[in-house]
């Protein structure tokens, strides 16, 4: 798992990278589609404003003792029983936010970027031992803090992707931001399983991944939850061999899982049926 060093360094260096992007960026560009559905560039760099600012006041809530929903939130346990359309439903509706967000901010946004992220990062830089596991609110569940900065390094990688890719297609996610990014799967894996009939026995899936992040992890789907994280000493029902990167592409929904398997990013052994059964699970965030 990533240190808290590492975790700051992250994402010190990707909210700089995308400054530096942003900061270049032709005006006309900002309006343009970005990779996220329903967002412009400028929406998704009004999402990455929110995210940082809502991360802030968690995680010093949480400092004072106070892990409780927001006044006016809902109670984050409901996230873990709702069904792949109330995701749908509820993702349409925060997904005005950072609209109405951006038009409050105007010509704005990159100011209101900079300031977010760095205060994000002068309050993770502050935080000692016994403040990295206090529990924190989140809208997805109750989760540490560690995980709050995993996730906030998730936000800020992903989204990065999101307005880069259509304007550099090439780009692609950086080792550092793909470590923690898998640390997060680890700690948060309820944010991408899709409730479905619960299993009367587990099934594994190990995912062998190539490249310079050269290592197994395994996907245990177990009753209607899931667990993730390095491979263990049992064998799995199916394995799944690919980049560390369309891993965590198809798992946030930015590759669909059959057009992996048919572009050759994705290949299966193992249990045919199995294969065919993560997709019902797993379908994006």
């Amino acid at each position: 798992m990533s240190t808290q060093a590492e975790l700051v360094n992250v994402v010190q260096t990707e909210s700089e990278r995308l400054k530096q992007f942003l900061a270049a960026l032709p005006q006309d560009a900002w309006t343009k589609p970005s990779a996220c559905a329903r967002w412009e560039v400028r929406d998704v760099v009004a999402h990455l404003i929110m995210v940082p600012n809502n991360y802030t006041s968690h995680i010093t809530r949480a400092l004072r003792g106070d892990a409780s929903p927001p006044e006016g939130r809902p109670d984050p346990s409901i996230f873990k029983t709702h069904s792949q359309e109330e995701r749908r439903q509820q993702a349409a509706r925060l997904a005005q936010a950072p609209i109405a967000n951006r038009e409050r901010f105007g010509n704005d946004l990159l100011s209101g970027f900079s300031q977010a992220w760095d205060q994000f990062h002068h309050l993770i830089v502050t935080l000692n031992a016994q403040d990295w596991h206090k529990p924190c609110h989140h809208g997805f569940g109750m989760i540490p803090v560690h995980s709050l900065v995993h996730a906030g390094v998730f936000e800020l990688a992903m989204h990065s992707l999101d307005i880069r890719s259509p304007l550099e297609p090439s780009v692609q996610l950086s080792p550092d931001a793909l470590a923690a990014i898998l640390d997060f799967f680890s700690e948060c894996p309820h944010w991408f399983l899709i409730p479905a009939a619960r299993l009367s026995t587990p099934l594994r899936y190990r995912f062998a991944f190539t490249g310079a992040l050269n290592r197994q992890w395994d996907i245990v789907v177990e009753g209607d939850t899931a667990h993730m994280g390095p491979a263990a000493d049992a064998p799995p029902h199916a394995t799944f061999s690919c980049e560390v990167e369309t891993f965590v592409l198809m798992m946030c929904g930015r590759i669909g899982f059959d057009a992996a398997l048919g572009d050759k990013q994705l290949i299966p052994t193992g249990d045919v049926v199995a294969v065919q059964a993560f997709k019902k699970w797993f379908q994006g965030v």
